[in-house]
């Protein structure tokens, strides 16, 4: 109690700074600002005993959303909460109003019941690993099952919370199941101080994504829009890696059957990276500006497309890999047999990718040599093209099936 009375003492303190830094994000991120007071656990509901389903941004949310379907199915009430615009984004695109979405309250004491004491959830389900000490206490307090879903932790992460022991053992105890990702993720919750009875390992739930129910009529429009040109997606990148991708397409030479389609993590990056472009000589347009394609690079600035754009990629990029992000998710890109590539910093889903890269669907690269090499072996090489196309669909059918534990289990127990 101590401990988390000294850490709600420090966040209050942090309070201020935290809402400036909201300020300054919402200068590019106008979102950022909006419904500022559900931070602080104002929500008004209609719903009676939701289950209430967290996802702290756009990659979580995704993975949710067939676990929220299940349970939508079955007659029970979802309200949602996320971090970030790009979450809520996200899950007004694929649920709509099938569900009540806020910006998740911020771990204060009085934010947290306040929330509570509005929403009345009958159950906790946390996607991926977002520990709070407040709202795991105060969630356990109203006598609800609190269950971590896909759920992942680094050893870097696992290190750090064994260091703040007084916080994170009583955080372990109010989980009633932690549905982990591998055998390695479940062992580091382990030694933070779960116990063996609280630990499942059904693998990740993002390996039984669907497809958008407009996927094919999505595909038939990009197609045409692309006019059987070979597209080269350098998917969620980050400053760095773009221009990365930049010279490892030009290295190609010239190809009017070509195109590079880079989608940035962030889209209010959007104006540097189409600088970028433009300083690279090629020419370049912007998804925004709804022409035929004629550039070189085709630059998406718009949010929720990216599963459509794998769809026509003969390979792809992931992101947040050739700079120390820790790598984005390859499972939609997989989903569809697109042959990746990935840099070294893959802690975030290091077990994942080791399956893409041992099945050789996926090419592990260090520098712009390597990057080079791959790009242009995929494009030449269509034998290579079409055994990495055929492992990375095996991939993702033969670790199908968590999702149907998970809702199994959850459901046997909150009815």
């Amino acid at each position: 109690m101590l401990a988390r009375l000294l850490y709600s003492l420090f966040f209050y303190c942090l309070t201020p700074l935290i809402l400036m830094r909201v300020v300054w994000r919402s200068i590019k991120e106008p979102y950022y600002k909006s419904d500022l007071g559900q931070r602080f656990g104002f929500v008004e509901t209609n719903h009676d005993r939701p289950i209430w389903v967290h996802a702290v941004s756009a990659g979580e949310t995704i993975a949710a959303v067939p676990l929220v379907d299940r349970l939508l199915d079955r007659g029970h009430a979802v309200v949602m909460t996320a971090m970030t615009p790009t979450g809520r984004e996200r899950a007004t695109i694929l649920l709509g109003d099938r569900v009540q979405q806020y910006y998740a309250p911020y771990d204060l004491p009085g934010s947290i019941k306040r929330f509570l004491s509005t929403v009345k959830p009958k159950a906790l389900i946390i996607i991926d690993t977002e520990l709070w000490p407040n709202m795991l206490h105060y969630s356990a307090m109203q006598n609800m099952p609190i269950y971590l879903v896909n759920a992942r932790m680094s050893d870097k992460s696992a290190r750090g919370y064994q260091k703040i022991s007084m916080l994170t053992l009583p955080m372990m105890k109010t989980l009633r199941q932690v549905y982990s990702q591998s055998d390695i993720q479940g062992e580091r919750f382990l030694s933070m101080g779960l116990s063996d009875a609280q630990l499942s390992v059904p693998g990740s739930i993002k390996f039984d994504v669907s497809l958008p129910v407009d996927f094919q009529e999505r595909q038939v429009e990009l197609k045409r829009l692309f006019n059987g040109k070979e597209c080269f997606l350098g998917a969620s990148t980050h400053k760095g890696e773009e221009d990365k991708l930049i010279k490892a397409f030009k290295n190609l030479g010239p190809s009017a059957s070509q195109v590079l389609i880079i989608a940035p993590r962030h889209t209010h990056r959007t104006t540097e990276v189409l600088s970028l472009c433009k300083t690279s000589g090629l020419s370049v347009q912007k998804r925004s500006d709804d022409l035929d394609i004629e550039s070189a690079i085709y630059l998406i600035d718009t949010m929720g497309e990216l599963i459509y754009f794998y769809g026509i990629a003969k390979m792809a990029f992931i992101g947040g890999s050739l700079v120390d992000i820790g790598g984005h998710n390859p499972m939609e890109a997989g989903r569809l047999g697109v042959p990746m590539m990935m840099g070294p910093f893959t802690r975030n889903i290091d077990d994942i990718a080791e399956l893409f890269i041992d099945a050789g669907a996926m090419i592990r690269i260090s520098d712009q040599t390597g990057l080079n090499i791959a790009v242009s072996t995929l494009f030449n090489d269509d034998v290579l093209h079409g055994s990495m196309s055929g492992a990375a669909e095996l991939v993702m059918k033969r670790n199908r099936g968590a999702l149907d534990l998970i809702e199994r289990e959850i459901i046997e127990e909150i009815g």
